[in-house]
């Protein structure tokens, strides 16, 4: 027996890796068993048959898809008074075409989306081993079309070589550069400028069917679908007043001149960013309520009322806001900010000019910030501008919401469609978080009062389902307000909108609060922060970033509940594809499109909210949650 052990100078070797590819993915995922092997077998057919089933319908030469193609103005914006559907006239006699207001807010936004995702570097990068799955799946679908789908031998060639020539590019980002397949070095952005140029060319190549009306004699190169009606296929990119071509090349350059402002300017960009995050939460009011519904401003009104009262209540109450900032004003600031709130609810029941309502409880809640958010120096500085462009902004507003719109269309508001969706869904948002915020700290509160009322609020709310309260608005709630005061049905609907997603969203933030640690409490108090200051520098905050996932949940459920608007007469989408299309006789028959309409109402539908969730999960991993 020896101590002495001698081995031989062999070098290290690498692990083999593990057995990969195809063949092994399917023995492991899909055929590992007996059981599994039937499982696949039998849901693999029943999937095939669905999806032959489906692509059979979708590309059925009976399917009224220009039912679609042919009410896209109205399904994007209902009545909104352009071409050849104009009926209003002005003193002239010349017809009103404000369609172009359209194209401008779909200009700025494309504007905005570009230049944030320059400035702040949205996309990041992708390794070519992702890039190339996400082009197998896309390559083996084309394929798959191909080969169920209902094609004639021209077109399932189509099909097959494209699926053919994705899935090999695919292939070869995948499994053929090694090492450096893994490393992410593909910017995202030019993977969309790519698929915008792939757009561009496809609405050039691509044609539609558009049905049109004219003399059967003269329609020899058309496609007769009823007696007198024909079918004209048209270019995509010629389909509407503003080519789309022009929009995706804005949207590239608007890119590049984000890229070349990102860093420039104070702070390396960062006032660019606060600029823009500005334009962004000014560019809603701004589109609604200027530049689509176009109002009929009454200057002789504005110049000696309005605009007196607002520098009034800038000048006195930026004086009386100074004081109540400072630390000399002590108990008795407090009482003032108690008085102003009772004479501001006093108001409501004595003044007729909502303008003075607004502005009486602004400054109360002014007045009850102005002790913890006024500081001294630049932070009075910028609280007492703060107040001045608040005041500003309300006065503006309320203009603009109290002045009839010029936009005339057969209905009680200016827009229906996709763009009324966006607005009511938008505005519901916007109005419920603030509400239930509040909610979530009453409930949380340990004031008994607060707490009860809270409570009560919520669990009337969910209580009910929301085609309930829909219905309230709108049989009920006219009867129950002052004489007088009207609102529209848009008006309502939102309302009860936000005051129902408030009590959801009230219970998320809830769920966050409670996830708070007590020590950050603690810690708050140690450091001699009022309950406000904890609550909105400490708590809130972590609480907000804790329930990301379950606020966009709500975001995305809102947007799809404003689709409950059709049972009350609302014009969105869903409206106008389930009951206007499909009962469209003239000038062209739409009998029957329903399914159409419905299917691509649901892709929309889909489109927005799969977006949403993807940026739920970049927030969500930007921030860290459930990480840290």
């Amino acid at each position: 027996m020896t101590s002495n052990i001698v081995t031989d100078n062999v070098s290290e070797l690498a692990p083999e890796p593990p057995p990969h590819g195809p063949v092994v993915w399917a023995r492991t995922n899909l055929f590992y068993s007996a059981f599994s092997t039937i499982l696949t077998v039998v849901f693999g057919a029943i999937g095939l048959l669905a999806a032959k089933g489906l692509l059979a319908f979708m590309f059925d030469p009976e399917r009224r898809w220009d039912a679609v193609t042919k009410n896209m103005r109205l399904l994007m914006t209902q009545a909104y008074p352009a071409g050849e559907n104009l009926t209003l006239t002005d003193a002239m006699g010349e017809p009103i075409n404000q369609f172009h207001r359209i194209w401008i807010t779909v200009g700025i936004v494309a504007f905005l989306l570009a230049v944030t995702f320059a400035v702040f570097r949205i996309g990041g990068k992708i390794a070519p081993r992702s890039l190339g799955r996400i082009l197998e799946g896309i390559g083996a679908a084309a394929i798959g079309v191909a080969i169920l789908g209902p094609f004639d031998t021209t077109a399932r060639i189509i099909w097959l070589v494209f699926g053919g020539v994705v899935a090999a590019v695919g292939y070869y980002l995948a499994n053929q550069l090694g090492e450096r397949g893994k490393e992410e070095f593909i910017p995202a952005v030019s993977l969309i400028a790519v698929g915008l140029g792939l757009i561009v060319a496809l609405a050039w190549m691509l044609q539609l069917p558009f049905p049109v009306k004219v003399d059967a004699d003269t329609a020899t190169d058309l496609t007769p679908t009823a007696p007198g009606q024909f079918i004209e296929y048209q270019d995509i990119a010629t389909s509407t007043l503003v080519p789309w071509t022009l929009i995706f090349i804005g949207i590239i350059l608007f890119y590049l001149l984000g890229m070349a402002i990102r860093d420039r300017g104070p702070h390396e960009g960062g006032v660019i960013r606060n600029v823009l995050v500005g334009m962004w939460i000014a560019a809603f009011p701004f589109l609604v309520l200027v530049v689509l519904r176009d109002p009929a401003i009454n200057y002789d009104k504005v110049w000696p009322w309005y605009i007196g009262l607002a520098l009034a209540f800038i000048v006195v109450g930026g004086f009386l806001l100074n004081y109540l900032a400072s630390k000399a004003a002590g108990e008795a600031g407090r009482a003032i900010a108690a008085l102003l709130v009772v004479v501001a609810i006093g108001s409501f029941f004595v003044s007729t000019e909502y303008i003075v309502r607004f502005l009486l409880m602004s400054l109360a809640l002014f007045a009850l910030a102005a002790p913890t958010f006024g500081g001294e120096g630049s932070s009075r500085t910028r609280f007492l501008l703060a107040w001045a462009s608040f005041v500003v902004i309300l006065v503006y507003t309320i203009t603009l919401t109290t002045t009839e719109s010029t936009v005339e269309v057969p209905g009680n508001f200016f827009i229906g469609g996709l763009f009324l969706t966006f607005i009511i869904a938008i505005t519901a948002v916007v109005a419920s978080f603030p509400i239930g915020v509040v909610l979530a700290l009453a409930r949380t509160s340990t004031m008994p009062i607060f707490r009860l009322m809270a409570t009560a609020y919520i669990e009337l709310v969910r209580g009910v389902p929301l085609i309930t309260w829909l219905l309230v608005a709108f049989l009920m709630l006219p009867v129950a307000l002052p004489e007088g005061v009207e609102l529209g049905g848009v008006v309502r609907a939102i309302i009860m909108i936000a005051f129902f997603s408030a009590a959801y969203l009230a219970e998320n933030v809830r769920g966050g609060l409670q996830a708070i640690a007590k020590g950050q409490y603690e810690a708050a108090q140690a450091l001699g922060l009022s309950t406000v200051q904890m609550t909105v520098f400490i708590t809130l905050p972590q609480a907000l970033r804790a329930v990301i996932p379950a606020l966009v949940g709500q975001i995305i459920a809102l947007f799809k509940d404003t689709s409950l608007v059709t049972i009350v007469g609302l014009f969105d989408i869903l409206h106008i594809a389930r009951q206007v299309i499909p009962a469209q006789t003239q000038p062209l028959n739409f009998l029957g499109s329903i399914k159409e309409t419905l299917i691509f109402t649901a892709v929309v539908y889909w489109i927005f909210t799969f977006t949403f969730s993807r940026i739920s999960l970049r927030l969500e991993k930007r921030l860290g949650v459930g990480e840290r």
